[in-house]
């Protein structure tokens, strides 16, 4: 226990020689809001249900400042007078890679084949919305590993017992075939998808690497970062030990070596942030990086 600690404490203190970045990348321009085939639901009719499958391209996340990495959060853009904080609804989020940058408009997406593999990364029976107006931020519980080349989609369900104070509108951008939605008044499978152009201001929170590890004196590479399955580390002077662990110290691989370079396969791992901390004969650095 006591050496885990002082390795959880090590990788922070040497956080500032690390190229991790964090950014929140704003996708979509403006061009209006709605209560309802945007995103969620939250008119005063009866139409308590809905579900939405929003398409963002690969290029649009890395224009606006985007990189590989982990998603951590995201946040919908509210507007309108009314509010919803009765602990009752029931909303689910997921990610996914895809290969699409538009919905086919015939026949229309169906959830239940476009949900196959998603990631989901949010999940509650006893939701609130935040109040007032602005960006409202939904922090995963399960954060997604975005690779970088991908498009992604974000599906959204929803379901609220109660009905808002007054209409809860959320922003979109007019995006030609880039939203599949649909809201309802029985149940959430009655929902068959309608394809729009009403697409949801969204902003991510992406954490990821710059390629390498590497500040002005660091002594030892590490790349790539983020990366699915290799890491390759490299030094001038010989690596003479590395230990792999997590956020929570907990301890994954330990390798006692004489070396310039190894390779080391993480394809095993979960997705997420980790440490790495290397010895050489003369320094010993903690090197941060992602698995996506």
């Amino acid at each position: 226990m006591r050496k885990a600690l002082l390795l959880f404490l090590a990788g922070f203190l040497t956080f500032n020689s690390q190229m991790i970045a964090q950014v929140t990348v704003s996708l979509g321009t403006s061009t209006g809001a709605a209560s309802t085939n945007v995103l969620l639901s939250t008119s005063t009719t009866v139409n308590r249900y809905s579900r939405t499958m929003s398409l963002y391209t690969a290029q649009e996340i890395t224009t606006a400042g985007g990189m590989a990495g982990v998603i951590s959060s995201l946040a919908w853009s509210k507007s309108g007078t009314g509010e919803y904080t009765f602990n009752d609804a029931q909303i689910r989020v997921l990610l996914k890679h895809t290969t699409n940058n538009v919905w086919p408009t015939s026949p229309v997406p169906a959830w239940n084949t476009e949900i196959v593999g998603a990631t989901q990364v949010f999940n509650s029976t006893s939701y609130s919305i935040p109040t007032g107006t602005g960006w409202k931020q939904v922090p995963f519980t399960t954060p997604f590993p975005w690779n970088g080349t991908s498009n992604i989609v974000i599906f959204v369900e929803w379901y609220r017992p109660s009905t808002p104070t007054a209409d809860i509108t959320w922003g979109r951008s007019t995006d030609a075939t880039t939203n599949a939605t649909r809201v309802g008044s029985t149940s959430l499978d009655a929902l068959v998808m309608l394809v729009n152009s009403n697409r949801p201001l969204v902003q991510l929170t992406i954490t990821g690497g710059m390629g390498t590890n590497e500040s002005v004196n660091s002594t030892f590479k590490l790349y790539p970062n983020p990366t699915k399955d290799i890491l390759f580390l490299t030094s001038e002077k010989n690596i003479t030990k590395y230990i792999m662990y997590n956020a929570n110290g907990e301890i994954f691989k330990e390798e006692n070596l004489q070396i310039t370079s190894e390779e080391i396969n993480v394809s095993n791992l979960s997705s997420g942030i980790y440490y790495l901390k290397v010895f050489s004969e003369e320094k010993t650095e903690v090197i941060k990086w992602i698995k996506i």
